[in-house]
Parts: structure tokens; sequence; C-alpha cells
């Protein structure tokens, strides 16, 4: 018999008080094992009529995803909506095939292989018929078990790469070659005799997503005989290819072998994914479809000492001219006392005059346009805008439109600790970036995820804002 813990009585709270319907709970908590005095006693309710004929809303919006999914699966087989930066993409029709370097770093990939070397097992065949014990003679370590917040976040960057909800994919799994061992020709998604007990009702496998974590001195490579595609193992490389055709049927054509390691040991990480999961399936906002300009997405630099001095002159000759800033959304927070916001805004704003409006324009423009290898057209700078103490700066991705290559400028601070930029780049990898007065922040700011969570600490933070988009720039559909 099922037990009430505090999860489940919060999410029984919750969904009361936000209106859901007592009936489709009920009936929810009846399918989860619960007897109906556990649950009339909890909840104070009892539905009225049969319980048998209330419909489980959870299952009834399964059933109609899974209607769904049988639409999207040959959308998904297609790669509409999959869209990946820094990829190459293999030439051929038969497959759909991309390739993705350095998508993790030295440091990321070593601590993955201690990780499986230290739980790693011996090797499984999905096909439950094959009796050839040297068809696989890997060993794999289930890392999407081992609750790791390192793990994790791997696991996350992959999802947010390929653009899949998480609930469409398999748990991370890692696998450790020695020298001789191999895993012969096979395909990744489910054969007919393997869909009955493999797919759980999850659908079949369409992407795999694939990952090399060290150089193999010889051997080792991975291959698709029927595209005669050879892929060498180099250190954090990903390979990404869709198992399925375009009416959702599996692609033998994505038949490939892990060759025998003849000197040396391979490492990998591999997450599937599958045609059934929760909720819509792609992901991706159109901000992270404008395609990249660069590869890892931001840099840091320096202001030339004459212009950052004409800035700072202005800066601090004008204060009786900054205007208090109040950004709908609470895109800027600021402190609250006594539980409500406080009267004084956040942040101000100091308009730049025309004449130095135009001198920061002038001078980015060339920089911004060697760095991005793009030709730039100026949408907007704005005036210099002083953050106060406790403000925070929402994490968000800028105008589709018109912020597309852009650069913050730190013009003064008056801080007790440093108030990092924490911000996304190409591979999803966060960072956090610490700027002093003077230095600058290349980046494609329409794409990548930036914002200062953390409240600062300090009088105040002063930056400009400086954006620019390329020459002819067609802005992704909506």
């Amino acid at each position: 018999m099922a037990t009430f813990t505090k999860d489940w009585i919060s999410w029984i709270d919750h969904n009361v008080s936000t209106g859901c319907d007592k009936n489709g709970i009920f009936k929810i908590l009846l399918d989860e094992g619960f007897t109906h005095q556990q649950i009339k006693k909890q909840m104070n309710f009892e539905p009225l009529g049969n319980v048998a004929t209330i419909v489980n809303p959870l299952r009834a919006q399964q059933e109609a995803q899974r209607n769904a999914n049988q639409n999207m699966a040959v959308a998904h087989s297609k790669s509409d909506g999959i869209f990946f930066h820094n990829a190459r993409k293999l030439d051929t029709n038969l497959v759909d095939l991309h390739v993705i370097d350095n998508f993790l770093n030295k440091e990321e990939c070593e601590k993955i292989i201690k990780l499986i070397e230290k739980m790693k097992r011996p090797s499984l065949m999905c096909n439950h018929e094959n009796k050839d014990s040297s068809f696989r003679t890997s060993s794999t370590c289930d890392l999407g078990q081992l609750n790791d917040p390192f793990i994790d976040e791997i696991d996350k960057r992959i999802c947010k790469m390929i653009g899949i909800d998480a609930s469409y994919s398999e748990p991370l799994q890692g696998q450790f070659y020695e020298e001789g061992q191999e895993f012969k020709a096979h395909t990744d998604y489910f054969e007919a005799d393997e869909k009955a007990h493999m797919a759980n009702g999850r659908g079949q496998r369409t992407f795999t997503f694939f990952i090399n974590l060290n150089d193999v001195e010889e051997g080792g490579t991975t291959y698709f005989p029927n595209l005669d595609f050879t892929h060498q193992p180099v250190m954090g490389t990903a390979i990404i290819w869709n198992n399925l055709l375009p009416d959702g049927q599996g692609n033998h054509n994505a038949l490939h072998q892990g060759c025998p390691i003849i000197k040396g040991t391979k490492a990998i990480i591999t997450k599937w994914f599958r045609t059934g999961g929760r909720g819509p399936m792609m992901t991706k906002t159109p901000n992270e479809k404008v395609p990249n300009y660069t590869e890892i997405g931001f840099t840091k630099s320096r202001l030339p000492d004459d212009l950052f001095k004409k800035i700072t002159d202005f800066y601090h000759t004008n204060h009786a001219n900054h205007v208090e800033e109040f950004v709908d959304g609470d895109f800027i927070k600021g402190k609250k006392l006594n539980g409500k916001k406080s009267k004084r805004a956040p942040s101000s704003l100091l308009d730049l005059p025309p004449a130095l409006k135009q001198e920061v324009h002038d001078h980015m423009k060339p920089v911004l346009e060697e760095w991005a290898d793009t030709e730039l057209e100026p949408t907007f700078v704005y005036g210099i805008r002083t953050y106060h103490d406790t403000a925070k700066l929402k994490t968000h991705r800028d105008r589709l439109n018109t912020h597309i290559i852009s650069c913050i400028i730190n013009i003064h601070q008056d801080v007790r600790e440093d108030w990092p930029l924490q911000i996304e780049d190409n591979y999803y990898r966060k960072h956090s970036v610490i700027m002093k007065p003077g230095e600058m922040v290349f980046y494609e700011s329409a794409r990548l995820d930036h914002g200062r969570e953390i409240a600062l600490k300090g009088k105040a933070f002063a930056n400009i804002f400086c954006h620019f988009k390329p020459v002819g720039y067609i802005p992704p559909a909506t």
C-alpha cells in the first residue's frame, strides 16, 4: 500500500490550491496505489458517483501526447527543429549525421572517465536473442543513476544542445573499451523483436548523442559501413545522428560499429532520445536558433584608455542627470524593505551625448566585426546604466531582431565583492565573468543566456551596452 509522504501531500495541496479538478486528483492517487479511504481522509473529499468512470487527467494527457507523437516522430526523424551550433553535417542523404568538435573540454572528459572507470560493469546487449559473447565486449557505467551534480549538468547540456526535452531521453550512459574490445555492427533503434520489452511505452529511439572522452592511440574508430564514414575518436568530440527514416521506421543506414581497440583505451558517453515523453518535444526557442558567429560565443577585451577616460569623465561629472530606471517584469530587481520593494529603483540611466555615443559606435563596430568575422550595422547604444546595492539582473537572451552581436563596457564600480556576469557559451557551458572598469565582454547576445543573478554588494556598478546586427541578418521565425 502506498504511503502519503511530504512530497505527495505537497503535490495534493498545490494542485487543489491552483484549482485542479479534485475528481481527477482522486483518480490519479488511486492509480498510484493509494486506497479509497486513504485519499478520502487526506483530501477530505470523496467523488460523487462511480470512481471507475473518472478519467485520470495525466493518462488522458499522455494518450493525447502519444497521438501527437505519432505525427511528431515523423518531424523528429526528419530533424525538423533540430539546430546545432558549431556542427559539421555529413554530406549524405542517407542519414542525418552531425559532428561537433570540443563539445566537452579536457577537464570535463577526464572527470567523466574517472567516474566510468570507478563504476563500470560488463556491457549488456539489448537484443536478448544475440548469443555471440564477442559481439559487445566493452564495459558500461550507468552515469544517469549516480545522482552526481556534474553528470546531471552534462546531461542537461546535451538536451539543450539537441533541443529535445529531457523526458524524451534515456539516462546518460558511459562505455569503456580496453585493447581488443569492440562493439560489432549494430543499430541503436529497437528491432521488431526488441520493441516489446525495450520500448516500455516510451516509443522508438530517435537520436543518438555520442561523445568521445579521449584520443585513442590506435583503433577504436566508429564506422558506419553503409555510409563508408569513419569517425576517429578525438577528446570532447560529439557525433549526433538520427536513427529513423522520414516515416518513423528504423533507418538501417545508421548501422555502425565500435571497431576493436588496437592500442590504448577508449571512453565514451552516449545518450539516446525517444519518440515518447511529457509535454512538447522540441525545446529550442527562436533565439537559440540564431546562427553563431564565433565558436565560444563570448570573449573579454579592454577599451582604449583615451576613450575610457572620456566616458568616465562624463559619467562622474553628470551625476545630477541620472534618471531612476524601473524595468517591467522584474527584469532588474532591487532590495526589499519589510518584504516590500524599495521605492528607490534598482538601477539608473545616464544618457550619452550624441557625439560620445557616435564615438563609442565608431570604435566598437570594426572591433566587433573582426571578432565576429561578419559585417555589422549598429542598432543601439544605451546610456550608462548604474546598478545599485542588492540589484540583480534577470537571466535572459536579448532582442531577437536587433541585439545579435553586443558589447558590455564596464565604466565604474564601487563594490565590496566582485559582481560576475553569468553567461552560457555556445556549448551551453556556464561561466562567471568578472569585469573591472575599462574591461569589455563581447557576446552573441540574442542567443546566449546571460544575467547577474547574484545580488550586487556595493554602491554602484556602471555599464554601457552596445548592440549590432549582421548586415542582411534575418531573424529566425518565432
